[in-house]
């Protein structure tokens, strides 16, 4: 069970040869540059929730809050998934995969329940949080790995590539590499084939591109 700081391995961009860590190839199974404006749309790869929205323009697609009356309505009822953080799963994905993007979390000066801004590697199973002073990786709620801050800055668009498989998961962030080994990272639920995006209280989460391939051993 340990943390390696393996460094800048590869390129990230977005036209750029990838050459995965964990596998010895990959396959595309899908990708998106976002290139329709209007409303988000696409069932099949995408699951929009809390009610809040998600538009594409100029090749960008934004995460925004529910609307007020949706946010007092859970609110009442005491619900935390009330609309206040913007959220969307990509599912399916495979259980080993690569994933690459572009992406950027933007925050704002009304913290709400500084819950952090996520990304989440199967349902509350492998958990990238990150915060203004510094991120963690949070293993199915059991165990956590502190990030270098400035891992991964917010309100900045970041190249993103993650890497995962049993035991083992690789995240690079603009081209700096953490590679984590531990027991605890699995995506071997049915359940945990997705990637949960998920913004800081009344920020907005954007993604100009994105592909996700299957690794390969």
């Amino acid at each position: 069970m340990f943390l390696v700081f393996v460094g800048s391995i590869a390129p990230t961009g977005h036209c750029e040869e990838y050459t995965p860590i964990l596998f010895k190839n990959m396959e595309m199974v899908y990708e998106d540059d976002f290139d329709k404006n209007g409303r988000h749309q696409n069932d099949d790869q995408w699951v929009i929730r809390q009610q809040t929205t998600w538009t594409v323009n100029g090749g960008i697609l934004t995460g925004s809050l529910a609307s007020i009356d949706y946010q007092k309505l859970m609110q009442a009822k005491n619900d935390g998934h009330d609309g206040t953080r913007t959220v969307i799963f990509l599912k399916p994905v495979p259980k080993a995969f690569v994933l690459r993007m572009r992406v950027r979390y933007n925050v704002t000066g009304k913290k709400g329940r500084d819950r952090g801004s996520l990304i989440d590697l199967g349902h509350h199973m492998n958990s990238f949080i990150f915060r203004e002073n510094g991120g963690v990786l949070i293993l199915q709620k059991k165990k956590k790995y502190p990030l270098p801050k400035e891992f991964f800055p917010l309100n900045h668009w970041n190249e993103v590539t993650i890497e995962i498989r049993e035991g083992e998961l690789v995240a690079t962030v603009n081209q700096r590499t953490l590679r984590f080994k531990d027991p605890l990272i699995t995506l071997k639920s049915d359940n945990d084939q997705q990637v949960d995006f998920k913004g800081q209280d009344y920020g907005t989460v954007q993604i100009d591109w994105l592909k996700l391939y299957r690794g390969v051993d």
